[in-house]
């Protein structure tokens, strides 16, 4: 890993991309970079579980890989995501025995879901993360303000007002909107 190039991310949450009702997990930097990847709804599952603190009797799939990889001795030391290629996401796990380290070439999803239950970190290739570029609704100014504070989520009125004013808006009414502000 070329740490220069690799800054460590949290798991910031799992999402619905309402457009395409697939599952986005988001990760972020301490810089408030984030990085969203689409994942499937099984790995989405796998990766709440975790962050919701669930429990089952019997292994789910990335626990038993996990037991797997401690039964053989190894030890998972982070997760890298190293470069998208084609739309297409790609990491590596990282484990170690003793003194041999290796590299195990995983999708993103399964390997957050793994480096959550082994509490590793995760890295990214730092020029993957973007500034994230929400839209707030101000209704006292009936407007649509850029913002990229992520710390100040809109309020219960800001919401409701909001709500009600995209319910009469046509979804190209909305976008037309957004691009005008």
């Amino acid at each position: 890993m070329d740490e220069k190039n690799m800054v460590k991310v949290k798991v910031e949450g799992v999402v619905l991309n309402l457009l395409s009702n697939s599952p986005v997990v988001i990760l972020k930097s301490a810089e408030g970079k984030v990085l969203p990847i689409v994942v499937g709804i099984f790995e989405a599952q796998a990766i709440l579980l975790i962050l919701e603190e669930a429990t089952f009797p019997r292994p789910l799939t990335h626990d038993l890989l996990k037991n797997v990889i401690e039964i053989l001795g190894y030890r998972f030391i982070r997760l890298e995501i190293p470069a998208v290629k084609n739309n297409v996401y790609y990491a590596n796990m990282i484990v170690q025995k003793g003194k041999s380290t290796k590299s195990i070439d995983c999708r993103p999803s399964d390997g957050i879901a793994l480096a959550l239950r082994f509490k590793a970190p995760i890295f990214v290739e730092e020029k993957l993360l973007a500034k994230v570029e929400i839209m707030k609704y101000y209704a006292g100014n009936k407007k649509f303000v850029k913002a990229t504070d992520l710390s100040k989520p809109i309020g219960k009125k800001e919401v409701e007002k909001f709500r009600k004013v995209i319910e009469n808006m046509s979804a190209k009414e909305f976008w037309e909107k957004l691009k005008k502000e």
